[in-house]
């Protein structure tokens, strides 16, 4: 994003004001707010799934980060300006003394409003509130892992693999989430039958049994004098009036780097914090770690669910070509495909089957199988609208998807099994020029894993 003070930018339907986009927030990199407002519109739908509903502490840095020399100067907010939009979703909280009111991070307007006021950083609680405001138990429970002096990522990683299987065996699946500051956050997703002062109580007890298991290289507690060489296990911001920092949210460090979710084999071998430049990339090829254990949006009654709200949110119609409809299509007896072959930060090809009124996608990236005896990695993403069907064209580089997109074969489908989330079954009748070279049937089968985008394809015999 660039521009200059007569900026504005419509989002969700509302205008935000954009000022000083040219301004460095990172001096190490020359990062500029436009770069960061780009940043939080492409990522946003990510970090929202998991924010949402969550009263948000931001920290702020108005000048930007600085220098290791010089650091710029910062700040906690809890308090929502006085002059926020009276479309920012909010609810008060009553403290001890006094009664804050807390923006929700509930859609992309808020997200950039904020960022338009150099919220580097977004914090929120393990539990969430209700429709009307009304404070529910912890969905997630965290424990952050933080390495003391002498020790590092490597130390931390293989305290997360020890967390990881106590909660295994709690019956919890788990993610591990690189703080983009020096640590390592695991998470694990609740049924919300706890209270928050109940999980505190079980985070420390995790944290006190590693710490008996490996004394010299864990502590639990927070004691500063006791944290040399050890990584403390920090169970406490699990408390109900404490925040962590947001999944997919950048960081006030020397670097734009990210609180960014892993895959547990990430772990190994040369592991870093990942940089904000990075994160798209892993998107669209990997899909989102965190989703595994993300909670449910609440449902809005009367409305159906929107099933190109994700589509929209990463698309800009002044930005792309893409065709952007307001809303799905219409059910249609006979349904179509369209496989794209997809030039972006990596080659791969876009394999779409219309279903309910949108093309359901999958990213293939080593392309339809050719070969019955051989599988390959599906990974899936947001539903497309059936007008992308016919879309060619180049995606413009920064802008999500960014490449060169081409219909690589497209037609008819006849879908003989449709088991949401776990099997689809479907006969593709390809073009005479496309890259099937006929007609074939596959098989999209979920691989069972805790993610729910990864899947395989599979290409079916033809009956005799």
């Amino acid at each position: 994003m660039q521009g200059n003070e007569a900026d504005s930018l419509v989002v969700d339907g509302h205008r935000i004001r954009l000022t000083n986009l040219d301004k460095v927030l990172y001096p190490s990199t020359g990062t500029t707010k436009g770069e960061v407002l780009a940043y939080y519109a492409m990522v946003a739908p990510y970090l929202i799934a998991h924010a949402q509903w969550r009263p948000a502490t931001r920290k702020r840095w108005v000048d930007g980060v600085g220098t290791v020399e010089q650091p710029g100067a910062s700040f906690f907010q809890k308090q929502l300006e006085a002059d926020a939009p009276s479309w920012i979703k909010r609810f008060p909280i009553e403290h001890s003394d006094h009664v804050n009111v807390y923006p929700l991070v509930n859609d992309s307007a808020t997200l950039l409003w904020l960022a338009q006021r150099a919220s580097l950083e977004i914090h929120v609680t393990q539990w969430r509130f209700g429709p009307r405001g009304g404070r529910r138990n912890p969905d997630r429970i965290v424990l952050d892992l933080d390495p003391g002096p002498g020790v590092g990522l490597p130390e931390c990683a293989h305290v997360a693999h020890l967390m990881r299987g106590m909660l295994d065996e709690l019956g919890l699946s788990s993610v591990p989430v690189t703080s983009g500051s020096k640590g390592i956050q695991v998470y694990a997703r609740l049924p919300g039958k706890q209270t928050s002062d109940q999980v505190s109580a079980l985070a420390h007890e995790l944290a006190r049994t590693l710490e008996s298991e490996q004394p010299d290289l864990i502590v639990s507690d927070m004691k500063k004098s006791l944290r040399k060489g050890k990584v403390l296990v920090d169970w406490s911001q699990n408390s109900g009036a404490k925040t962590t920092i947001a999944p997919y949210s950048l960081r006030g460090r020397e670097r734009p780097t990210v609180a960014a979710p892993r895959r547990w084999e990430e772990l190994e071998g040369d592991l870093r914090q990942l940089a904000f430049d990075e994160i798209a990339a892993r998107l669209e090829e990997l899909g989102d770690p965190f989703a595994e254990i993300a909670a449910v949006a609440e449902p809005r009654e009367g409305k159906s669910p929107d099933r190109l709200a994700t589509y929209r949110a990463k698309r800009d119609s002044a930005r792309t070509p893409e065709p952007i409809p307001r809303k799905s299509g219409r059910r249609r007896k006979q349904s179509s495909f369209v496989i794209q072959e997809h030039h972006a930060s990596r080659l791969h090809y876009d394999f779409r089957l219309e279903h309910d009124g949108v093309l359901v996608s999958w990213a293939l990236p080593k392309g339809p199988p050719t070969d019955p005896r051989r599988n390959h990695l599906a990974v899936q993403t947001e539903d497309h609208p059936l007008e992308y069907a016919s879309f060619e064209g180049t995606i413009p580089k920064g802008e999500y998807g960014g490449g060169t997109v081409r219909i690589w074969d497209a037609g008819d489908c006849e879908i003989t099994k449709w088991e949401e989330g776990h099997e689809v079954i479907a006969t593709l009748h390809g073009s005479a020029q496309g890259g099937l070279g006929g007609t074939r049937t596959f098989a999209l089968i979920h691989t069972g894993k805790s993610d729910p985008k990864q899947w395989l394809i599979h290409l079916m015999q033809p009956e005799a």
